[in-house]
């Protein structure tokens, strides 16, 4: 054959569809095999014949069709073989499922009553709508496979067919359950449940024989499969039809059709076309492409018409909408290959051109298939001109708005508005005319009257914006006419957009629930191939959680269409979607979760798939409610009265079934499960109760309404669980109780829903208000009294009373010895308090069991609890002191405490076992019990060390148990494999810790046993933190390959984590969390614009940016949870959730267009997108941060206010400086006098002030801005006045002034720790710390304006103003000392500053003891003043210095610890001071050196509380040898400096003249800059050996007597002295020389000088060095990183070699000078011999001083040899 591809079948058909089957045989690698194939036998073509003489046989041939030999069979690869299993156990199942359905289930007996009814409708309604999701998905697999086997088996996605497989087989299998609990009720109501189990059981037959002919190795032509196919879709409408859920319209599937047959027939056209262009093509290659591609076309087109069999029953799943437009993808990519080999074979412009025509024959066809599809995808009904109009109208007054300063451009769009409102009109009068009921029929018309007006009104607008396109007014009237027209379309199109939306909603409601009902099929499924049984686990949970709130949906769908224009059918509907979206998307979470832990590839598929599908649904199921939500709020408060009535009607008739015998119980229902819903219900109801009151007093209706609306439904699902309690109770007076009590529940709670809707119209009615909570408080009472109703409560409440007549006898004043010896009492105490242990275990195991296992737990606990408090009391009274009893009895009372708390945490909790929090509490409670009785027993058995380790220890291990025989609880966050390594890493711990056990006890070594555990803590510590380590590094991984699924998935997580309700109560306030979310929002803007510069500069980095950005973003998200909780009102919170939902949003638009980006770097279009979405997140960050800055009003007040005070503070700090320094001067001739009642009178509004602020804590956060502000501005004024005041009293009295504004400063900070505390108190109860400190902070407040006032007040009375001085400090050092805050300070200081803030202490002590001695008023004053800035500024620089990095938490804590005992000591000295004061006595007086000398031991131990600090690093700074190091650091600095000064000098700049040479000035510079940096590095390294010498204990670090390393000191602080002062000068010889100041001469000095010193220098060294260590090696050998010019030579030969090139440089250019220089000698005699008169004189007169010169410099020698120590001396005479 010229191809390898042959055809099989070519039929031309005009009345139905070409088939055409092509087999692929392409050649591979060679393989083994046997070549001795055996023969092949066939029948004759016509059967026997007869031979015959004269005539000849016909031909010998026979054409097989669709069959060939095995073994010619390529073998199956490894992916044919997995699918091949997943076929045969998927035919396995459809085999057991179609076995099945041979009979129908067993209904148990229902009853007749209203829920009977209820459940039977609602149970076919949810088995219907099962069954029609599971065919959709059958019918969607069925097609998935038909467009996947298409084409070459080698390119087949077999993964992808074995997933399509599954997805039928999984599905069939639920839906068999369905059918026959569906059968059976059809029955029951005498329907024919055989025949829709026949029906089921031909679906089961047909889609057994599809998988047959879908098998790899299977031979059958592929028409053999489409027909199986089709007849799956067959069967599927049958299915459907019986079950009445054919909810398309059979005109649309015959449309359908016929469609496809259009496709078809036009594919059929091309091909012939194909064929004549083949024939005419000489090329065979190009003949076999033609044909290849005709094939190819025909084939994909009867795949579409086998598809469109298959999907045209399930049209309206969009999973079956999508596989259609899949095969259409197909046949249009088919065409487009026709046409191209078409094009490529011939150049035949005809043939061509009808090629052409035909493929537009397909094309054309192919898209008005794929538009009938679109058509009904989009709800099956057209938009309609209502519909149309209403939305051109509303974008384009947004246009007119947005277009505000261009009036053409609104102008323009004005024109546009008037049409689209004519069309409305127009539409809105045509439904008025077809209207049957008169009064809707005028509202039409009159609606279409205000719309005609409206339009009217804009159009006259529209012209004078065009006569005037500059006016601004009259472009205003245009925009105020076109939001006119916009409100008056909304009102006439209300209820079409209300149907519309509706309508929407019921469709997204719809494929939602399908979604999910498939996702739990593909879970199933998944189960048995998932090897992470906890991540399935999970999975499983969420499915249950999301089954169990699909049929709530269903019936709101189905109960909508049924009631079209039902507010209260909508409302349930609205609800049931907000209901299912939560539950939904933790489950798209958990199956995305466990998709990477499935090991059957084509399972993981198939749940990955469906969770994406979800995923999607639930997007548009959320768009959809709300926006519903909003066309249908307002009715919801009498939706949610009438639903409570029904509710209670329904009690009723429930009640009266009861008395005559026929209530039932509903098939599941049972008294456990009753209870317990009943438990959870009544909670709901109370939270919700308690929602909808404050709701009603903030007077929102539209939350009322939904809150109104949560309260009818806890009550439904109250209302059922009491029926259920009540239909298995046994007992006919409990029914009737219950069913009484539920009763009273939905009378009470309809009360107060119309109390609610009465107190909605009248917001501020405060009696109204109060009938409102008494008619609460009436609904509390009821639902306890029916919780009460619960079997096995009774048993608790007897278990509660029980503890309480035993705790009876605690109350006794004496306890009498029971006679029995001490180790008997102690051994019985064991004993019982081991039973109430266990006990305690069996009651929080009971609690999660049955009633009955309560009542059990419950008695047994009251009788050990009996036998403990009896234990109890013999050994109180056998205790030896009575201290010892009253501990004794002590503990008992707290157990039985506990006990009772315990007791009812388990009540609570056994009505709610599914809540976390009750578990907590309940398990806190347990624990309570066990450490109370560990804590009684440890007390009595302390004599015996060891032994209380191991009771509690056992008693531990004993608590541990429960857990161990309940582990289906989650205590961690860690995964499977996590904890198996963790249980292995801790094995090891625990093995070793017990054989420290063993050793230990053997070596009676039980201490050391006791801390055994400690060991175990710190191992699990270790190991979360690697598996914390191994997340972040694979997130940080992913993100840097530009993998951002995961981050977009967390992100994700977040927001529905966010949205679900906390499983923990906040621990925080308001502005706690919001404190943090501001600081994580500025976080996220800053990384946002990171990225944004990175995608120019590095787009690799944009990974990590995402990391980072979606952390930060999971931070916000969960601080946003609890924010919103904890929000002053339910507004306000969800508007925050809303914002951040929305920024999270935006933020994975970024985080995919950085990952984007980062795998195309130079992608523009890209980069664009990326900046786009950037900015959308900084602007979410803005409206993030605007809705936290609205919940907080007040304490960002309180936040302004204490930044206010603190401004105010440093001013009066800068007053008491300028009134310290006598500068605070008065102005004009005023007096105190004039100041003293406006300062007494602010001071008194402020107290009023106080009292408003405190209030505010707890008032709404309005009067808390108000209170904040009015304190700041009266603080403000306060200080202003007593500013004034204290500068009228004359700056010749700065002590006075310093003690008034110091009192007005105490009032200032006083306000503001009570503004700091009012803000962390605000919205606390009353019993939270931070209320106390509240109290405490105005407590202080009033005892400081108290104290200002008496200080106004004496502040002119010369005999008590000291006194009253000093009790202000007094009381200002007590208020240091209580209120000094634990936080770490701002800022750190050190050890130095400390210590010499303690001298301080020590001045104001002398002056304090002064004072008590003198008595004199001026003396207390100073004192007073200067006690208060020592004291204050030695706390700070304590608190500062200890709180360095440096310091450990020891030295930290003692530290501290002195300062405050120093602070004590110097107020208990400032306290006596007062007493002399006021009662001088000689005695007291001399009782001042005793409080000095308390104060000096303080100081004493703060300074070596100082020196620890340092450790050995601390110095005394008076130490010689520390200033040794000091100067020779000094030397060196300065000698780099003037190094630096020397780099900057420049020759100086002159005229050049003939033969004359810079050189001078430029060796001159260089030598000079050697020398600098010679001696430079010479004295570093002479501090390295001062470090060495001090290390090696040659010289001490602090010694006691510092005469002999003081004098080696000295002479090193003088060397290095001279060697600074030596370079200085030289730079300023060599800065005068270049200049030409100054000699060459002073600089060849200077030089000199320079060489001497460092000689110097060196010796001071060597004196005490060791000449092998490393330090003088450095001293000797320099870096050339240490000297410019020199390289590993001599430190101090470099300074000599360095001088002396500077002297040589010198004297060469003075000698060049001096032989440049011309002399004139005079030719006459007389003049020649004056001449050399005057040259000798000079000579003489030179040389004179020159002696002169050297004597000076001997004279300076000795005198400063004198100061040299004896070491320097011999060293320099050996010189």
């Amino acid at each position: 054959m010229k191809s390898q591809q042959c055809w099989k079948t070519l039929c031309h058909l005009k009345s139905k569809s070409t088939v055409l089957q092509q087999q692929f045989n392409k050649v591979g690698k060679v393989e083994t095999g046997s070549v001795a194939l055996p023969a092949i036998m066939r029948s004759g073509a016509g059967g026997p014949e007869s031979f015959q003489m004269g005539s000849m046989p016909q031909a010998k041939q026979h054409i097989t069709s669709g069959q060939m030999h095995r073994g010619h069979m390529p073998p199956l690869t490894s992916a044919q073989q997995a699918l091949t299993g997943t076929i045969n156990s998927s035919m396995q199942a459809v085999q057991a499922a179609q076995a099945s359905l041979e009979d129908f289930d067993t209904l148990p007996p229902l009853g007749t009553d209203a829920a009977s009814q209820a459940w039977r409708k609602n149970k076919m309604d949810e088995s219907k709508h099962e069954i029609h999701s599971q065919v959709d998905a059958i019918t969607a697999g069925t097609a998935s496979m038909v467009n996947l086997t298409a084409g070459d088996p080698a390119e087949t996605d077999y993964t992808a067919v074995g997933c399509a497989v599954t997805t039928i087989s999984s599905n069939l299998t639920e839906m068999s359950k369905g059918v026959k609990l569906l059968a059976a009720l059809m029955e029951d109501e005498g329907g024919n449940g055989q025949q829709l189990l026949g029906a089921a059981k031909n679906l089961a037959c047909a889609v057994s024989d599809m998988l047959k002919t879908a098998q790899p190795a299977n031979t059958e032509p592929r028409q053999n499969l489409l027909q199986a196919a089709g007849n799956v879709g067959q069967a599927s409408g049958e299915l459907l039809s019986q079950i009445g859920e054919n909810d398309t319209d059979p005109q649309f599937q015959d449309m359908l059709m016929q469609l496809a047959k259009a496709v078809a027939n036009a594919a059929a056209a091309l091909v012939l076309k194909a064929k004549n262009v083949a024939q005419k093509t000489e090329d065979s290659a190009q003949q076999n492409r033609v044909i290849a591609a005709a094939t190819q076309c025909a084939l994909s087109t009867s795949q579409l018409v086998a598809c469109t069999r298959v999907v045209a029953p399930t049209i309206s799943s969009p999973v079956c909408q999508e596989q259609l437009i899949e095969a259409g993808k197909l046949v249009a990519k088919s065409v487009e290959g026709c046409v191209e080999a078409s094009q490529g074979a011939t150049n035949d412009e005809g043939l061509l051109k009808q090629v052409g025509v035909a493929a537009t024959g397909v094309t054309h066809a192919l898209n008005e298939l794929l538009q009938h599809i679109k058509q009904y995808a989009s709800g099956g009904h057209p938009i309609g001109r209502h519909g149309e109009a209403t939305d051109r109208i509303l974008d384009v007054t947004e246009n007119i708005f947005s277009s505000m300063g261009d009036a053409g451009e609104m102008v323009r769009q004005a024109r546009i508005l008037a049409q689209a409102t004519s069309d409305l009109v127009n539409a809105i009068k045509m439904d008025a005319e077809g209207e049957s009921d008169l009064e809707n029929s005028r509202k039409l018309l009159s609606a279409a009257k205000l719309l005609a007006d409206a339009t009217a009104k804009m159009v006259e607008a529209a012209k004078g914006a065009a006569a005037n396109p500059d006016s601004e007014e009259q472009q205003q009237k245009l925009r105020e006419a076109a939001e006119g027209l916009r409100m008056a379309t909304n009102a006439a199109a209300q209820n079409a957009i209300k149907k519309r939306l509706v309508n929407k909603l019921e469709n997204a409601a719809k494929q939602a629930a399908a979604a999910a009902t498939q996702t739990i099929a593909a879970a199933q499924h998944a189960a048995s191939s998932n090897k992470n049984q906890a991540a399935q686990q999970q999975l499983v949970q969420s499915c249950k959680v999301v089954a169990e709130q699909i049929p709530q949906l269903v019936q709101g769908v189905r109960g909508s269409q049924s009631q079209p224009d039902s507010p209260s059918a909508q409302l349930a509907l609205i609800s049931a979607s907000q209901n299912f979206l939560q539950p939904g998307a933790k489950m798209v979470t958990a199956s995305k979760a466990t998709v990477p832990t499935i090991s059957d590839q084509a399972s993981a598929m198939q749940l990955s798939q469906c969770a994406k599908n979800l995923a999607n649904a639930l997007a548009e199921l959320r768009t959809a409610s709300q926006k519903a939500q909003e066309a249908c709020g307002p009715l919801e408060i009498d939706n949610a009265l009438s639903m409570v009535r029904d509710l209670e009607k329904d009690i009723q008739e429930a009640k009266a079934s009861a008395e005559e015998g026929k209530l039932k119980p509903l098939p599941g229902e049972t008294l456990e499960k009753c209870s317990q819903d009943l438990g959870t219900s009544t909670k709901a109801v109370s939270s919700a109760m308690a929602q909808l009151l404050s709701e009603a007093t903030q007077g929102n209706e539209n939350y009322t309404g939904m809150a109104a609306r949560d309260v009818a439904q806890a009550l439904k699902s109250l209302a059922s669980a009491a029926r259920g309690v009540a239909a298995t109770t046994d007992e006919l007076p409990a029914r009737n109780a219950m069913l009484d009590r539920a009763g009273d529940v939905m009378d009470k709670s309809a009360n107060l829903i119309e109390e609610t809707k009465r107190a909605i119209a009248k917001p501020g009615d405060a009696e109204s208000q109060q009938r409102l909570a008494q008619v609460a408080k009436a609904v509390s009472q009821a639902l306890n009294r029916c919780v009460n109703c619960l079997p096995g409560q009774r048993d608790v409440d007897n278990a509660i009373r029980t503890v309480g007549e035993a705790s009876k006898t605690l109350l006794a004043d004496s306890f009498p010895s029971s006679g029995r010896s001490f180790q008997d009492v102690q051994a019985q105490l064991n004993k019982v308090a081991a039973g109430l242990n266990q006990s305690a275990n069996e009651v929080v195991q009971a609690s999660r069991g049955t009633t009955q296992d309560l009542a059990r737990a419950t008695s047994k606990f009251g009788q050990d609890f009996s036998s403990f408090v009896e234990a109890g009391v013999d050994m109180a009274g056998t205790s030896q002191s009575k201290e010892d009893q009253t501990q004794v009895v002590s503990n008992l009372k707290t157990i039985s405490m506990s006990s009772s708390k315990l007791l009812l945490a388990a009540k609570a909790l056994s009505t709610d076992p599914s809540s976390p929090n009750l578990k907590n509490q309940l398990a806190a409670a347990a624990r309570a019990v066990t450490d109370s009785i560990n804590q009684l027993i440890t007390m009595c058995t302390q004599q015996a060390p060891g032994q209380k380790e191991c009771d509690n220890a056992l008693r531990e291990l004993e608590s541990v148990r429960g857990m161990l025989e309940n582990p289906t609880e989650a205590l961690n966050e860690l995964s499977y494999f996590d904890c198996i390594d963790s249980v292995m890493e801790n094995s090891k711990v625990l093995g070793e810790s017990m054989a420290g056990i063993s050793h230990n006890a053997k070596n009676s070594n039980l201490p050391e046993f006791a801390h055994m555990q400690e060991a175990l803590e710190e191992s699990v510590q270790m190991m979360k933190e690697a598996v914390d380590d191994l997340g972040a590094t694979l997130a940080e991984a992913a993100s840097a390959a530009g993998a951002v699924g995961g981050m977009v998935d967390s992100i994700s997580h977040a927001i529905n984590k966010m949205e679900d309700s906390p499983g923990l109560e906040p621990e925080g306030t308001f502005v706690d969390y919001q404190t943090t979310m501001v600081k994580t929002a500025k976080a996220i803007a800053v990384t946002v614009q990171e990225m944004v510069t990175k995608s120019n500069t590095n787009p690799d980095d944009l990974g990590g940016l995402a990391n980072q950005l979606t952390n930060e973003f999971g931070d916000l998200a969960n601080e946003a949870k609890y924010a919103a909780m904890t929000a002053e009102s339910d507004e306000i919170g969800s508007n925050i959730k809303k914002q951040v939902g929305e920024l999270g949003f935006t933020c994975t638009g970024l985080v995919t267009k950085a990952g984007a980006l980062q795998c195309s770097p130079n992608d523009s279009f890209t980069k664009k997108e990326l900046i786009e979405s950037a900015r959308k997140v900084s602007e979410k960050v803005s409206h993030v941060l605007a809705s936290l800055q609205a919940g907080n009003r007040g304490t960002q007040a309180c936040i302004t206010a204490s930044s206010a005070v603190s401004g105010i503070i440093a001013d009066l700090d800068t007053t008491i400086m300028f009134a310290t320094a006598g500068t605070l001067n008065r102005e004009n001739a005023e007096t105190f006098a004039d100041h003293r009642e406006c300062i007494l009178k602010t001071a008194k509004a402020l107290v009023e002030d106080t009292k408003l602020l405190v209030s505010g804590a707890g008032a709404s956060q309005e009067k808390l801005a108000q209170a904040a502000q009015s304190s700041v501005s009266t603080i403000t004024k306060l200080a202003d006045v007593v500013k004034l005041g204290a500068a009228s009293l004359g700056s010749e009295d700065p002590e006075t002034q310093v003690v008034l504004i110091n009192a007005v400063k105490d009032v200032a900070k006083a306000l503001g720790n009570l503004i700091s505390a009012t803000k962390a108190a605000a919205g606390k109860p009353h019993d939270d710390p931070s209320m106390l400190q509240l109290k405490n902070s105005a407590k202080m407040m009033v005892t400081n304006v108290t104290s200002l006032l008496k200080t106004v007040k004496a502040v002119e009375d010369e005999a008590t103003k000291g006194t009253r001085a000093l009790e202000a400090t007094i009381e200002h050092i007590k208020q240091e000392l209580v209120f000094s805050s634990s936080d770490p300070p701002p800022k750190t200081t050190t050890p130095e500053e400390f210590i010499r803030m303690t001298k301080g202490i020590t001045m104001a002590t002398a002056k304090a003891v002064a004072a008590g001695n003198s008595c004199r008023q001026e003396d207390i004053i100073a004192t007073a003043n200067l006690s208060r800035r020592a004291i204050a500024d030695m706390l700070h620089s304590c608190k500062q210095a200890a709180y360095h990095p440096e310091v450990n938490k020891e030295v930290q804590m003692r530290a501290l610890r002195f300062g405050k005992e120093c602070a004590s000591g110097y107020l208990g000295l400032l306290e006596h001071v007062l007493v002399i004061i006021q009662k001088p006595s000689h005695d007291l007086k001399q009782q001042l050196a005793s409080y000095s000398k308390r104060v000096a031991g303080s100081v004493t131990e703060l300074i070596q509380a100082a020196e620890a600090m340092k450790g050995t690093e601390w110095v005394d700074p008076e130490d010689p040898t520390v200033i040794a190091e000091n100067e020779l650091l000094g030397a060196a600095a300065a000698i780099e400096a003037a190094a630096k000064k020397l780099e900057q000098l420049r020759p100086r700049s002159k005229p050049k003249e003939a033969d004359e040479s810079l050189n001078f000035e430029e060796q001159i510079l260089e030598a000079a800059k050697s020398i600098a940096a010679a001696t430079s590095a010479l004295v570093k390294a002479a501090s390295a050996a001062q470090r060495e010498l001090v290390a090696q204990g040659k010289v001490g670090a602090i010694p006691a007597n510092a005469v002999d390393d003081g004098q080696w000191s000295q002479g090193l602080i003088s060397a290095a002295r001279m060697v600074a002062a030596a370079t200085n000068n030289l730079c300023e010889a060599a800065n005068s020389a270049v200049q030409g100041h100054a000699s060459e001469e002073k600089l060849i000095s200077s030089a000199k000088q320079v060489a001497a010193s460092t000689a110097q220098l060196l010796v001071a060294c060597k004196v005490k060095a060791d000449q092998d260590s490393q330090t003088m090696k450095r001293l000797q050998v320099s870096t050339p990183s240490q000297i410019l010019f020199l390289e590993r030579n001599a430190a101090g030969n470099a300074v000599k070699r360095a001088s002396d090139n500077l002297v040589k440089a010198a004297q060469k250019a003075a000698f060049d000078a001096q032989d440049d220089q011309a002399v004139v000698v005079k030719s006459k005699m007389v003049g020649g011999i004056a001449q050399i008169i005057a040259a000798q004189e000079e000579m003489l007169r030179k040389e004179r001083e020159l002696d002169e010169a050297r004597k000076k410099l001997a004279m300076i020698r000795q005198q400063q040899y004198k100061f040299l120590p004896s070491e320097l001396r011999e060293d320099g005479q050996e010189q």
